[in-house]
């Protein structure tokens, strides 16, 4: 696997501790949340727009995970969220796709699991959207997460197995990848 970087979410106080952040649910925090800010989104926006998601490019599908690599970036983002009051909480995100490359400090992280996500906007998680409602029979960690890769892929198979037995776009399309998470302890 590869180290693709950080993301920044809201913190949110709830079991589920994947990468799912649009924020539209009360049960996920927003991944890049100052982006939606009136006041500061001129100011955090366009560096994720040119470095982290890319918006502005045309890319192929899975060749990029939407995560940070520059430690000053989060470190701006860690002290304006500080001064505002607003909790949040590091995402180390890894995966099989080799951009971006992280070549970060040492950071203490503690592991959380696998999830099934998109890998740019707002990591929308077919973990956290479907394994309640179309495959309980899936069991997951503390975070809500898988704990191993291999009982993810067994999800993967059923997932693939049901599309395959259903009308087109029952489950959510789009860009995934199987993404390891960790939590860093800032």
């Amino acid at each position: 696997m590869y180290t693709n970087g950080l993301v920044i979410q809201k913190y949110i106080d709830n079991p589920y501790k994947g990468i799912d952040g649009s924020g539209f649910s009360e049960n996920t925090g927003e991944n890049w949340y100052f982006n939606d800010d009136k006041e500061l989104s001129a100011v955090f926006e366009p560096y994720y727009d040119e470095n982290i998601n890319l918006t502005y490019y045309n890319l192929e599908n899975h060749t990029r995970v939407a995560a940070c690599t520059d430690m000053s970036y989060i470190q701006r983002y860690v002290e304006e969220s500080e001064k505002r009051g607003i909790r949040f909480r590091i995402l180390l995100v890894e995966s099989d796709i080799p951009e971006p490359a992280a070549e970060l400090p040492k950071l203490k992280t503690r592991f959380l699991g696998h999830d099934y996500a998109y890998i740019r906007g707002d990591n929308y998680s077919a973990v956290y959207n479907e394994i309640p409602f179309v495959f309980p029979q899936f069991k997951l960690n503390e975070n809500e997460l898988f704990q191993t890769e291999e009982e993810l892929r067994e999800y993967l198979a059923a997932r693939e197995e049901f599309k395959s037995a259903n009308p087109p776009y029952t489950l959510e399309e789009g860009d995934f990848a199987v993404l390891r998470l960790s939590e860093v302890e800032w």
